[in-house]
Order: structure tokens, then C-alpha cells, then sequence
């Protein structure tokens, strides 16, 4: 890997601006395994819950003709089996790993945090706003800027890591929300989580997924992303991270000129195991001025 170019994120040097996004990378583990995780600067983790969690009922992963739907539901096996079996294996990552945490309450968020702390593995945090907050009727955390800069001030409260906060497209507003985190002493926040969608059998009538309604991620999402990193990273003070629409090494070099400060790689690690490896060489390519 070519070491003349570098990016700075919580106060640390990386030779690579990719994170593989949360859900889509578990915790790096059999990645790590097949090799995959050079031109990765940091793995994000699969969601972290104060309980197991089963998830949503199958079919829960629909594939369209430009993307792909999903209501997994947050399936993990809990905090406690994390701290115990998971994180300590990766110890071994090559690269730092950040987890990612979810709640049912605002009071969850920093519960699985503080159990989290007893562990030396963790980077940092990201913190998904972007789930159902169950106390409150099911409205999603990131809908309420009072709610995002509580929830921030909670974790903040008891992490001694950095931590991002995830906001939600779906409701509410982005650039209010990332507000609210940067007072309630986020580190950065990432834009963002994945949009609404849906895909009907318009001959039956049904709904593909069993929710009905999951998350829609894409290639053709990038304009919109790059918008909201845009926006958020004009009206903020900290880091921006982009999620969203990444396909190529120019999708990643787009969202950097638009704010960002790293870029997460989704879906296209799904297709791609080796992403990391061949959107890093491309990036250089590219740096480098070979267009070809």
C-alpha cells in the first residue's frame, strides 16, 4: 500500500480512508480469515444490543435491479456474549474495530456502552439513532434532535473512546440531528443509514419482505448521500463519516471532496469480499492520475 497518502480520523493516522459499514462485515472475523481486510482502515461491527436479538422473520434480504432491501432487525447475540467471545477475537484484526450500538430505550445506548468499556478491543463507537425507540412509541431516536443530543450526552457520559453518531434519512433532519450530536459531545456522525424501500409482487399483491418496509441500498443512492455529507459537514464542527452509494473508487473520492472524513463501504462489500484491497488500489490509481 502506497504510505505517501494518509487521513486523519479521532486523532489517528490512517493509510486508507474505507470503513466497512456496520451489518455488512459482521466483525471482521472471517474476513480476516480470507485475507480480505487490507485497505481497510477499521472494521464497523454488526449491531450490539443489550439483549440477543433473533431479528426479523425471513424473508428479510430482497435483492432489486439496483440494489438491495433489507429487515434484518438487528440480529446479534447480546452485549454480554460480544464481550465474551466475540471481541476478544478480534483482538486479532489487523485493523481497528468500532461497534456499532443499538438500542430499544434512550437508557440502552449507554448500558451496552459501559459493559463494552471492560473491553480493551474497541476503537470507538458508533451509535444507531436510526432503530425504533420502543418507550416512545416506535418513533426512530434520530427523528428527535432532543432525543439524538440525549442520547450523545448519555454515551458520552461514560465512554472513554470516541464515538459517531448514525443518523437516519427516513425522518426528521439530518442536519438538525448531527447538531444535536456535535452538543451532545459526539465525536462525528455518519450520513447515513439507508433509506426506505419496498418491492411489491404487483401479481399477488404482497409485499417481498415479511416487514413489508426495510432498508433500500444502492449505487444510485450516491448523489443523495453526497448531498447530506454536503450539508451536514457545512453545518458541523466534527467529522462527518459518508454512507452510501459507494461503488467505485470515485464514489469514495466524491464523498471526500463533498466533507467526509472516511467513507464506509456497504453492499459492495456483500458482492465484493475484497473491496477494501481493490477500491484502495483504484483510490491511488486515481491520486496518482491514471484515469485509464
Amino acid at each position: 500500500m502506497n504510505k505517501a497518502y494518509s487521513w486523519t480520523f479521532w486523532n489517528r493516522e490512517f493509510d486508507s480512508p474505507i470503513l466497512l459499514a456496520s451489518g455488512t462485515a459482521g466483525f471482521g472475523l472471517e474476513l480476516m480469515e480470507q485475507g480480505y481486510l487490507d485497505g481497510a482502515a477499521a472494521v464497523i461491527s454488526k449491531a450490539t444490543t443489550r439483549r440477543p436479538r433473533e431479528g426479523n422473520q425471513p424473508p428479510r434480504i430482497v435483492e432489486t435491479r439496483f440494489g438491495l432491501l433489507n429487515s434484518i432487525g438487528l440480529a446479534n447475540p447480546g452485549v454480554d456474549e460480544v464481550l465474551e467471545t466475540l471481541l476478544p477475537q478480534a483482538a486479532d484484526l489487523p485493523c481497528p474495530l468500532i461497534v456499532n450500538v443499538a438500542g430499544e430505550t434512550v437508557e440502552e445506548f449507554p448500558a451496552v456502552i459501559e459493559k463494552l468499556e471492560q473491553s480493551p478491543v474497541p476503537f470507538g463507537y458508533e451509535v444507531n439513532v436510526s432503530c425504533p425507540n420502543v418507550a416512545a412509541g416506535g418513533i426512530t431516536f434520530g427523528a428527535s434532535p432532543e432525543t439524538v443530543e440525549r442520547i450523545s450526552s448519555l454515551v458520552k457520559s461514560v465512554s472513554s473512546r470516541p464515538f459517531s453518531v448514525k443518523l437516519t434519512p427516513n425522518e426528521g433532519s439530518i442536519t438538525d440531528s448531527a447538531l444535536a450530536a456535535e452538543a451532545g459531545g459526539a465525536d462525528s456522525v455518519t450520513v447515513c443509514n439507508t433509506f426506505l424501500g419496498m418491492k411489491i409482487d404487483w401479481r399477488t399483491g404482497e409485499a417481498l419482505l415479511k416487514r413489508k418496509v426495510g432498508g433500500y441500498s444502492s449505487p444510485a443512492l450516491l448523489p443523495l448521500t453526497v448531498a447530506r455529507v454536503f450539508n451536514t459537514r457545512s453545518a458541523v464542527g466534527i467529522p462527518v463519516l459518508a454512507s452510501g452509494g459507494v461503488s467505485c473508487a470515485g464514489d469514495i473520492l466524491e464523498l471526500l471532496a463533498a466533507g467526509a472524513a472516511m467513507v464506509q463501504v456497504g453492499t459492495w462489500l456483500m458482492r465484493r469480499p475484497n473491496a477494501a484491497c481493490e477500491l484502495m488500489k483504484d483510490i491511488i490509481r486515481l491520486l496518482e492520475g491514471d484515469s485509464d
